[in-house]
């Protein structure tokens, strides 16, 4: 409640106020002036704390809005296949047909072999020589052999077998072949008898892994057929020779057993509709070279 000294000091301004001022001249007249200047000197203190809380409160940084995620990319769509473009399926789908018509030809050489080796204890011609042979057993194996050394890089488990048999039966036709020699060494053929020693070793070869009878003789045969006969039954195998013998047996079947074994395994990889692994041979160049290759190398017959 205000005291008696705060209203004198409240008249004596209002006094002050109200007296005439020679500065302002005829505005202390003017009976609106003065409500103005006491409502103005009322609020003055209210307008200063303002102006005080609101400069530091406007210097400070307003907080950052979240930035809103970021838009989903819109997929990227390939662009269509130019006309003539290759695609890598389609590359391999065309390789596949490359390689399926090698894989049969595979199977029946391999089928051959079986048969071969059940039949005689080898694979090729006694008559043949070394380098014959060779040639033989590669056109054998080998059928093409550019898709049939490809072949690896897409059935490696079929290609690293079918490349043993190979192996062995070559083994089998140089064991055959000194094992003939030795034979020859061991002969005693007499008279016209002498120049046949190599078929008098062949039957007795024959004979000894049980593939046949080895010789015969025949109605109407001449001297020299005679003596040619007596050589081959007079003639026992020996130790060295029986020895041999077994272990071209055991080769031969063994052989037979993987060819046929092979030959299914070739026949089913050409049945499959998909092609596994890479090679080089799937692009567009070197696809038609391998189809001239296939051509030039078609799968012949083997002579019996």
């Amino acid at each position: 409640m205000p005291t008696r000294r705060d209203r004198k000091r409240f008249e004596r301004a209002v006094a002050r106020a109200m007296r005439p001022s020679r500065r302002f001249g005829g505005l202390a007249d003017k009976a609106w002036v003065w409500p103005v200047v006491v409502v103005g000197a009322a609020l003055l203190p209210i307008a200063v704390w303002l102006v005080a809380w609101y400069v530091p409160l406007s210097a400070t940084s307003a907080p950052k809005v979240a930035d809103a995620p970021a838009a989903a990319r819109e997929p990227v769509t390939a662009p269509a296949p130019e006309p003539g473009d290759r695609r890598p399926d389609e590359a391999r789908r065309a390789h596949l047909k490359q390689l399926q018509p090698v894989l049969r030809a595979e199977a029946e050489k391999l089928s051959e072999v079986a048969r071969r080796t059940l039949a005689d204890g080898r694979v090729t011609d006694p008559g043949k020589d070394r380098s014959e042979i060779a040639t033989e057993l590669r056109a054998m194996f080998m059928p093409n052999r550019a898709l049939s050394e490809d072949l690896q890089n897409h059935y490696p488990d079929y290609s690293r077998a079918r490349d043993r048999l190979r192996r062995s039966v070559t083994e089998q036709e140089d064991e055959f072949h000194r094992t003939v020699l030795l034979v020859m060494t061991k002969l005693s053929p007499t008279g016209g008898a002498e120049s046949r020693r190599r078929e008098i070793a062949g039957a007795v070869l024959e004979r000894c892994l049980e593939k046949g009878p080895g010789m015969a003789l025949k109605a109407g045969a001449t001297d020299d057929d005679r003596a040619v006969f007596e050589a081959f039954s007079s003639f026992q195998p020996d130790a060295d020779v029986t020895t041999r013998c077994a272990s071209l047996g055991r080769r031969a079947a063994a052989i037979a057993a993987g060819a046929r074994k092979l030959s299914s395994e070739a026949q089913g990889l050409a049945e499959r509709t998909s092609l596994p692994g890479e090679c080089k041979l799937m692009s567009a160049d070197e696809m038609k070279r391998g189809m001239g290759d296939t051509a030039a190398h078609a799968p012949r017959s083997l002579p019996n």
